[in-house]
């Protein structure tokens, strides 16, 4: 039987053993420092490497707690906030004495802007997950994408598309051929009320490995 001795390295991992470990070596300075020869100079200059990162350590994980516990207060907070701009807008526009320069100065008069969609194009990300294909992209003001794929296994080749609604979509499409390579390139038009509109998307491809 073959046995392998495996060394533990002396240095803890976790932050609070670490730093428990850092008080240890503090405090046991003082009661080996005559003994190991060790001179003022150098106890101190450890001590205070040793202290100086207790110190940040523990201002780390404070300022941690703060942002969460800020980020979650926020959180709760602004949409209460949003509805108060609401309500406000509401009464002013409710006011007699408002006009559309007033709601203008406070900034919450509604602003229009018309996109022409003949020269929006999507721009699509492709990655791997769970062994298939995510296609990402940004939906903007449209319904969604028409999304076409070419499959390129071999010498031989075809061709799919599919109508996508979300910002991102999984393509869970059987393999050709599991035991040989296959690359996927997909490209996209941006769909509104139905049709294809804008322009060509980005080209983007992966190469899903053979399945042995």
């Amino acid at each position: 039987m073959t046995q392998v001795k495996l060394s533990n390295d002396y240095i803890a991992k976790p932050e609070d053993e670490f730093n428990a470990q850092g008080e240890n070596i503090v405090a046991k300075l003082l009661v080996y420092q005559a003994i190991l020869g060790l001179s003022d100079e150098e106890v101190a200059e450890f001590t205070g490497i040793i202290q100086k990162d207790k110190a940040l350590s523990e201002k780390k994980n404070i300022i941690q707690a703060q942002s969460r516990a800020t980020t979650k207060e926020y959180d709760t907070n602004h949409p209460l906030c949003v509805k108060a701009f609401r309500n406000f807008r509401k009464a002013l526009e409710n006011n007699p004495n408002c006009t559309p320069a007033i709601l203008e100065d406070f900034g919450l008069s509604s602003t229009h802007r018309v996109i022409d969609t003949d020269t929006q194009k999507p721009e699509i990300h492709v990655d791997l997950i769970s062994g298939a294909p995510r296609i990402k992209y940004t939906k903007s003001i449209f319904d969604g994408i028409r999304l076409f794929c070419r499959i390129s296994y071999g010498d031989q080749e075809m061709e799919y598309e599919e109508t996508i609604t979300r910002p991102f979509w999984k393509d869970t499409k059987a393999r050709m051929d599991p035991l040989k390579p296959e690359t996927r390139t997909y490209y996209a038009y941006f769909l509104y009320k139905g049709q294809i509109v804008g322009q060509k998307s980005n080209v983007d491809s992966i190469t899903l490995e053979a399945l042995r």
